[in-house]
């Protein structure tokens, strides 16, 4: 069953997208990954106010809640923009806030522009399993994390440290004595990546969390993952079409040919599955329903997976011009692959559900 928008919802939809195709077309996206700083989107962001979307207007933001967060990331998704700091930096604080109030307090400045966030987990560990990789002593941190997506840029670095009582949460000034980022690259050139060092870097503890906590943080943070990838789907399958509509073998448009009308079909499926699962559990956990983790966790594996066999079967319906740097396609099949293992991959999410429904 598709999930259905209130009004003010399918407003911030149709405004959201409208100013993306407008400002950020994929010539910017482009440049800005060639050039490795996202910057001018993060001010863009901040000019339009959506980095306060799902905060409360009263604290700030725009109002709203996780669902029209949901809509920010597809609609992101479609375009390729970069998300690196709304993904590691603002979700990340804002799933935090409800629990660790020194978090709420970050979010003011970073809303304003001023400066921008990195949550300290491995890219490819889900952020409550990756809690252990940094030590603290006497308020300075140290241990080393790799593949930390924002790290680059990021003036605030923010890092989950298991201890006793559960899960402290601390903040480092990136600029301070004992931290050193070294950029990585990857596939994917529309977000950065970096190594983050600490040696008896100088932290403040601005929060405790649970484990269970620690959980529904990760989940927040996988339901939105799995809408950017339903909206690179979703632009994928469109770019596909309108190729195919326009190539022509044979006399007549490749469209027309029964395997690809299936392939296309195939994948329009997949996308609308995806849609009513990733809604779903933005829904669920926004109202804190019982079931509201395992749907996260069954959105992040089906959405991510879905991406990446619309990617495959874009690039093979495209043919050789698919392969291209020239051609936009790749932008959105690289983000696709890296998004299926951003933070956890189908299969640990997997592991989550059956360990949940005692399937062992």
């Amino acid at each position: 069953m598709k999930f259905a928008f209130n009004e003010e919802q399918e407003m911030l939809r149709d405004m959201v997208r409208g100013a993306l195709q407008r400002e950020v077309g994929i010539d910017l996206v482009r440049r800005w990954s060639d050039a490795g700083d996202s910057s001018p989107f993060d001010q863009f962001l901040s000019k339009n106010g959506w980095i306060g979307i799902g905060l409360a207007e009263e604290s700030g933001g725009q109002g709203g809640g996780l669902i029209e967060q949901t809509i920010l990331f597809e609609e992101i998704g479609r375009c390729a923009a970069p998300s690196g700091t709304l993904l590691s930096g603002l979700a990340a604080v804002l799933a935090f806030a409800a629990r660790a109030p020194g978090a709420l307090d970050l979010l003011k400045p970073l809303i304003d522009g001023q400066g921008s966030a990195a949550l300290v987990v491995p890219a490819g560990r889900a952020a409550d399993r990756a809690t252990h990789l940094v030590r603290q002593s006497d308020g300075k941190l140290s241990g080393t994390v790799p593949l930390v997506l924002n790290a680059p840029g990021a003036t605030l670095l923010l890092v989950p440290v298991a201890d006793d009582a559960g899960v402290g949460l601390w903040l480092v000034e990136a600029r301070s004595q004992g931290v050193a980022v070294v950029p990585r690259r990857l596939i994917d050139r529309t977000r950065q990546f970096g190594d983050v060092s600490l040696h008896d870097a100088p932290a403040t503890c601005i929060g405790h969390l649970s484990q269970t906590d620690m959980i529904e943080v990760n989940a927040r943070m996988a339901v939105l993952l799995a809408a950017e990838s339903l909206g690179l789907a979703r632009r994928m399958l469109g770019m596909t079409v309108e190729y195919v509509g326009q190539r022509v073998q044979f006399g007549v448009p490749v469209g027309s040919f029964q395997a690809v009308k299936h392939a296309a079909a195939e994948a329009l499926v997949d996308i609308e599955a995806a849609h009513a699962g990733v809604y779903y559990a933005a829904w669920a956990l926004q109202e804190g329903e019982a079931d509201a983790l395992m749907h996260a966790w069954i959105a992040k594996a089906f959405a991510t997976e879905a991406a990446v066999r619309t990617a495959d079967r874009a690039l093979q319906l495209h043919g050789a011009i698919g392969y291209t740097w020239e051609y936009d396609l790749q932008l959105f099949y690289k983000r696709a692959k890296l998004n299926l293992e951003l933070f956890g991959s189908p299969r640990s999410y997997r592991e989550r559900i059956a360990n949940a429904l005692s399937l062992h």
